[in-house]
């Protein structure tokens, strides 16, 4: 019947309809990724260096970067569900799709502060690794707001501090 000659040309034109690919990232499943890893620098003040990795296995790994402190690293181990769920809140900001760094895009950093701290990080996954460098004397606004794409990343960076407790290691550094 012609109906029926409508619906099957209506369904094959959306089959091969294109997107503009945020949907299709959306329901996409996420490469397999190995790591996430947060490194903070030190500041004209007292702000903490540190590494702090998370492995797929759930094991945390924290390595201070303080002056005079670097040989003391910690290591313990996270519930099952934590890496995937970090995973996708990377995906769900937009963080495979930031700039390198932030400092360097003219649109993200117009106005900078100096002797800020640098928050890097970076997830590795099984096709590509992903890194975005966020030097936070970064604070273009807008509306006395800061930009979208950096308030979702410097969530996320509290987020990874948060969830894998590096509180518990952190010491602020000297003062320079």
């Amino acid at each position: 019947s012609i109906a029926a000659r409508v619906v099957g040309l209506l369904l094959l034109a959306l089959a091969c309809a294109r997107s503009d690919g945020s949907s299709a990232r959306q329901g996409a499943v996420p490469p397999p990724a190995d790591s996430i890893v947060l490194e903070r620098s030190t500041c004209f003040g007292t702000c903490p260096a540190y590494r702090l990795r998370l492995s797929d296995s759930g094991e945390i790994r924290f390595e201070s970067r303080n002056p005079g402190d670097e040989d003391r690293r910690v290591t313990d181990t996270v519930a099952a569900a934590t890496f995937p769920s970090l995973i996708s809140r990377a995906r769900s900001i937009g963080f495979f799709d930031l700039p390198s760094m932030i400092a360097d895009d003219s649109v993200l950093c117009r106005n900078r502060a100096t002797d800020q701290p640098t928050v890097i990080v970076t997830i590795f996954t099984k096709a590509q690794t992903k890194r975005v460098e966020d030097y936070h004397g970064c604070f273009e606004t807008v509306e006395h707001e800061i930009l979208p794409p950096i308030a979702r990343l410097r969530s996320f960076e509290v987020e990874i501090d948060s969830v894998l407790g590096s509180s518990r290691w952190v010491r602020p550094a000297n003062r320079r």
